[in-house]
C-alpha cells in the first residue's frame, strides 16, 4: 500500500498527472464504442484537474472507474458487480486510507518532578519542557520522511538520545542548565534544518546545486546528532560518576 501521507508533494503531483493522463488515454480508447463510459471517465478527468492529488488518487480515480464500469453497454450486471468489487479492492490495497501513526505520548507519560521548585519556576520549566518535547516529536516525524533521513536516524540513534535528555529533565528539572545547548541550540537547529530540507525536496525540480545543499544538510544533521549524544552524556555524567565512586568504594572494601 502507498502511504499517501508520507509521499512528498512532488510525488503526489506526479501521481495526480499520471492519473489524469491514464484517464485521457482511456477516454480516447473507449469513446468510439462506449460513449457513456467515456463520458464517465471524462467527468473524472475534469474533476481530477481541480482537486488535490490525494483526493484524485484515493477517490476520483476509483469512482470514475466504477462509474465507467456501470456505464458499459452489453455487460451483465454480475460482471459489473465483480468489476466494481475489484476496483474497490485495488483501491484499498494500493491507496486506501492508512491509519495515522499513534501520536507519541511521551509528554503525557513523563511526570515532571517539581520538588524544590517554586510555582513560578515550575511554570517556566514546564513551558520550556513542553516546547522541547514537542520539538523532539516533530524532529522524529521529519526523520521518517525520506530514506536518507531514516538512515541518519537509525545510524545515530539521535531520537533515542534526545528522548533520554527529555526524560532526565523531567526527573530533575534543575539539570536544565546542563542541557541548555540541547534545548536552545542543537535541537532547534536540527528541527529548522529538517523543515527546510523537506521544503527543498518538495520542489518540482531539483538541480545539482540543490542536491549538493541537501547532502551538506545531511552532514550537518549527523554532526548535530553527535552533539545531542554528547548533550545526553553531559546530563547523565553525575550518575556515571556516582556509580564509579560506588564501585571504587566496593572494591576497596573487598580488599580489606
Amino acid at each position: 500500500m502507498f502511504d499517501l501521507e508520507k509521499l512528498s508533494k512532488k510525488e503526489l503531483r506526479r501521481g495526480k498527472w499520471l492519473t489524469i493522463l491514464a484517464l485521457f488515454i482511456g477516454v480516447g480508447a473507449i469513446s468510439p464504442v462506449q460513449a457513456a463510459a467515456s463520458s464517465a471517465l471524462t467527468a473524472g478527468l475534469l474533476v481530477a484537474i481541480f482537486v488535490a492529488p490525494k483526493t484524485v488518487l484515493r477517490w476520483i480515480l476509483p469512482l470514475a472507474l466504477i462509474a465507467a464500469t456501470w456505464s458499459f453497454s452489453g455487460v451483465s450486471w454480475l460482471l459489473q458487480i465483480v468489476l466494481t468489487v475489484a476496483v474497490i479492492g485495488a483501491r484499498q490495497v494500493l491507496v486506501g486510507h492508512v491509519q495515522a501513526p499513534t501520536k507519541l505520548t511521551t509528554q503525557t507519560k513523563l511526570k515532571i518532578n517539581g520538588q524544590g521548585l517554586n510555582k513560578r519556576d515550575l511554570t517556566v520549566f514546564k513551558a520550556v519542557f513542553n516546547r522541547t518535547n514537542d520539538s523532539v516529536t516533530h524532529a522524529e516525524q521529519l526523520l521518517t520522511e525520506t530514506n536518507g533521513l531514516r538512515k541518519i536516524a537509525a545510524e545515530t540513534e539521535v531520537i533515542r538520545y534526545a528522548r533520554g535528555v527529555v526524560k532526565e529533565l523531567a526527573d530533575d528539572p534543575t539539570q536544565l542548565t546542563d542541557a541548555d545547548d540541547f534545548v536552545y541550540t542543537h535541537l532547534p537547529n536540527m528541527e529548522k534544518i529538517l523543515m527546510t530540507y523537506h521544503d527543498i525536496i518538495s520542489h518540482e525540480m531539483i538541480d545539482e546545486s540543490d542536491k549538493q545543499q541537501l547532502a551538506a544538510a545531511r552532514d550537518v544533521l549527523r554532526q548535530l546528532a553527535d552533539q545531542i549524544q554528547q548533550d545526553y552524556r553531559r546530563i547523565t555524567r553525575d550518575d556515571i560518576t556516582s556509580l564509579q565512586d560506588q564501585l571504587d568504594t566496593a572494591k576497596r572494601t573487598m580488599r580489606k
